[in-house]
This record gives structure tokens, C-alpha cells and sequence, in this order.
């Protein structure tokens, strides 16, 4: 048997690469970092905003459709926010020509987090501007302010009536001739008339100047049309421009040109004459 010692292999020192090294130090520290920004980041998002005190207004409905001259009414709701307690006052801003709002209750008082409502009621008048109207309305408290959009679609309402005419006096050449118009209101309660205009539908000659051949047109006269001042009120019944106050030489006029050709075919002959206007309820 030998029994000589059994030979070793010497022990030998591992080295590690220093870019190895550098690497692990790296890789081990990112994720560290990674967490610990992460970590902040979390904090952050979990810290509720701060929200200011103040009010929100909305309105229910935001359009309204109406008639000129009648009314209608929105709901306007105040909330509180960010803790917001007081009384809050309303007004509107841009309402058209003849419009107003009233409110009912005037103004509410809101507590912490509370909600309040009042009708906002539009009244228009018989003049109000047919068409889309953009308004806002405000709430106020104080310094704070809050403020919400509305419209209003106002729908034109016209009334009939009727005019009628005659000219005062006979035509020739040179001569003009006032018209006394009759407005005709048919309706319950008084309306507003404006856009009288006349015009010459027709020139119905005698049969002797039809059987002569002798010409006479529209041509042949001239029209000028009303120029007072409008509105013209009219109440239920029959009135004539002269009972309303228009002086003759507002009213429409009409004359006979004197002209270089042969008139001849004018002499006897009938004018028939158009009217129209626009009526609205007063």
C-alpha cells in the first residue's frame, strides 16, 4: 500500500472582472431607485386636490323656444363647492331688446356641499327681435362668481289685418294726390302695423281708349309710399291714417307724370291699387 500523501491541487484565488462588477452594482441599484421613485409617486397621487371654495350654476333647460311677446321659464341651480356657505344673487347678461328676467325666490342661501334651485322666468315684448338670442346667467355670493349659458329662439308673430284706400281727388298730368289709408284690425286687442306699402296692380283704360288704341300704363304714374313714423298702433276696428294722427304729407302720394308722350289713353281710366304691411301683436 502506499502510503505516501495524496497530492492536492492548489487553491486558487477567483477574480471577478471589474466591468462585471460595475454591472452587478448598477443592476442592483436601478431597481432600488426605481422603487423608491416609484414609491413617492404614489404618495403624491394618493394626496387629494384641494378645491377651492365657489359655486357652480346650470340651468334646466338651457333653450327655450317662445313667441315674441310671450314668457317662459328656465330652473337655475346653485351648488356649492370646496366648502363654499352664503346667500347667492342672480342676473342675466345679454338678453335682447325687450326681454327681462325675474326670479323667484330672489336669491338662496347655501350651505356646505348644498344645492339650490329657483325659476328664472323671460318675459318679451311684442318688439322683441325675432331669432336666436345667447344670454348668460350669473350667480353671485361676494367675490365669488359663477356663470352658465342660455337661449332664447323667439318665433315672429304676425297678425292680419287689412288696408284698404282710395285716392282723394282726380288724377292728371303733373297732379299728386295724398291716399288716406284704412288699417282694418280684426283682432281682440290692438297691434302694431309697420312696412305699409302701395303699389299700381293695374291700369283699367275706358273702352274708347281701348277701341282707339290709345295707350295707358303703370308707367304713367308714380307712387310714394308712407313715410311717418312706425310703429303705428291700431286699435280692434277701422282706423284711417288721418285718425291716427299721420299728417298728409306722411301718407302715400300718388301722381300723374307729365310726360312728352300722348296721355290720352289715361283719361277715365281706373287704378287698382295693392296694399300690404306687417302686423304684430302690441
Amino acid at each position: 500500500m502506499d502510503h505516501r500523501p495524496q497530492r492536492t491541487t492548489p487553491f486558487r484565488k477567483a477574480r471577478v472582472p471589474l466591468r462585471a462588477l460595475i454591472l452587478a452594482l448598477v443592476v442592483a441599484l436601478v431597481p432600488v431607485a426605481a422603487l423608491a421613485a416609484s414609491s413617492g409617486q404614489g404618495a403624491s397621487q394618493g394626496a387629494p386636490a384641494k378645491v377651492s371654495k365657489g359655486i357652480v350654476v346650470t340651468l334646466s333647460p338651457s333653450s327655450r323656444t317662445l313667441d315674441q311677446g310671450q314668457s317662459t321659464t328656465y330652473t337655475v341651480s346653485a351648488a356649492s363647492t370646496g366648502g363654499f356657505t352664503g346667500t347667492v344673487t342672480f342676473a342675466t347678461s345679454g338678453l335682447p331688446t325687450g326681454a327681462v328676467a325675474a326670479w323667484q325666490p330672489s336669491s338662496v342661501v347655501l350651505t356646505s356641499g348644498s344645492t339650490a334651485q329657483v325659476t328664472m322666468t323671460v318675459q318679451t315684448a311684442p318688439s322683441t327681435p325675432a331669432g336666436k338670442a345667447d344670454f348668460t346667467v350669473k350667480g353671485s355670493s361676494g367675490s365669488v362668481q359663477a356663470s352658465a349659458p342660455a337661449q332664447l329662439q323667439i318665433l315672429e308673430v304676425k297678425r292680419t289685418f287689412d288696408v284698404s284706400g282710395s285716392v282723394d281727388g282726380l288724377l292728371a298730368p303733373g297732379i299728386t294726390r295724398p291716399m288716406n289709408l284704412q288699417i282694418s284690425n280684426s283682432n281682440n286687442k290692438s297691434i302694431a302695423v309697420t312696412n305699409l306699402t302701395v303699389a299700381i296692380s293695374r291700369v283699367v283704360r275706358t273702352p274708347a281708349a281701348v277701341a282707339a288704341n290709345l295707350a295707358c300704363t303703370t308707367a304713367d304714374y308714380k307712387i310714394t309710399q308712407y313715410s311717418g313714423t312706425y310703429p303705428l298702433t291700431v286699435a280692434p276696428g277701422t282706423r284711417t291714417l288721418s285718425e291716427l294722427g299721420v299728417p298728409e304729407s306722411k301718407r302715400p302720394q300718388i301722381a300723374m307724370l307729365d310726360t312728352s308722350k300722348l296721355q290720352d289713353g289715361c283719361k277715365g281710366a281706373t287704378l287698382q291699387l295693392a296694399y300690404s304691411g306687417t302686423g304684430q301683436a302690441n
